[in-house]
């Protein structure tokens, strides 16, 4: 990803003013609330959770039992401009938003960052999602309408099961774990020429994930919600971080992330250029 750009944006909004936020906050922990106090020089940060965070200094609280309920409502009510979803529920917090509001839950695509300092977006990244070509390409093209809009022009990279000079010997076995390979590697060719026909720099890289970073593709769309998952995790845990995780599609400013990270401050950075866009 073009990060000068993307970051400059964010630079420029969130010198627009500080906003409020709400984070939910399951219990205290040390590393979270070190990377929120630093995250205060973009936001107000009200903590929502449970007795357990009663003790907590520095922070406004609301405790209370059904934190993902409280969340929902501040959100909706307009007592927050935006949430982080924190370590509280994300399906019981998107659950209450939708019954609120009625609106159901759009893209959630992972603005990634690996340990280089290079910067793309991951997707699908959570199990159960994107198993079929459609919603693959689905998400490609909502995630590159909303690159274009930051004014990055987006570069794909299609993902599959399959190695480019091992489809031509093995293409016609069709059961199998063989067979499930070849459609991967034919249903990536399927969104790359989808894709092109749309205006879009894409290409079916194969297994090659690494070499597609370091050619500067910045949206990596991988080969369902499952695999997607496990590289974001292989990402972490080899020094990379989440920059931001929009719930897109929505009519208030939802952050989600990963229930296994610690530093949130990039997180409230982004919330707060997000909110600020919008005004």
């Amino acid at each position: 990803m073009e990060a000068k750009i993307f970051d400059q944006k964010i630079e420029e909004l969130v010198k627009l003013g500080k906003v409020k936020i709400a984070f939910g906050l399951k219990e205290p922990n040390e590393e979270i609330l070190a990377s929120l106090e630093r995250g205060k020089q973009y936001a107000d940060i009200i903590l929502v959770g449970p007795e357990a965070i009663k003790d907590i200094e520095g922070f406004e609280k609301i405790i209370i039992d059904n934190p993902e309920e409280k969340i929902a409502e501040m959100l909706v009510s307009g007592e927050v401009e935006g949430i982080i979803r924190g370590t509280i529920d994300d399906f019981r917090t998107v659950d209450a938003y939708q019954k609120l509001t009625g609106q159901k839950r759009g893209l959630n695509p992972g603005i990634m960052e690996d340990a280089k300092g290079r910067q793309f977006f991951l997707t699908p990244a959570s199990n159960p999602e994107a198993w079929d070509k459609e919603a693959r390409l689905e998400r490609a093209e909502g995630i590159g309408e909303f690159m274009r809009q930051w004014g990055i022009e987006p570069k794909i990279a299609v993902f599959c099961g399959r190695r480019h000079e091992t489809y031509p010997r093995k293409k016609d076995l069709r059961e199998g774990v063989e067979g499930i390979l070849n459609k991967t590697y034919e249903d990536a060719d399927w969104i790359v020429q989808k894709l092109l026909e749309k205006g879009y720099d894409a290409k079916n890289w194969s297994i090659d994930l690494n070499p597609a970073v370091e050619a500067g593709c910045n949206l990596l769309l991988v080969v369902n919600g499952m695999v997607g998952n496990q590289i974001f995790r292989a990402f972490l845990v080899s020094g990379g971080k989440m920059i931001a995780v929009p719930v897109l599609g929505m009519a208030h400013c939802y952050e989600d992330n990963s229930r296994t990270e610690r530093d949130f401050e990039s997180h409230v950075k982004w919330l707060a250029a997000w909110i600020n866009s919008k005004k």
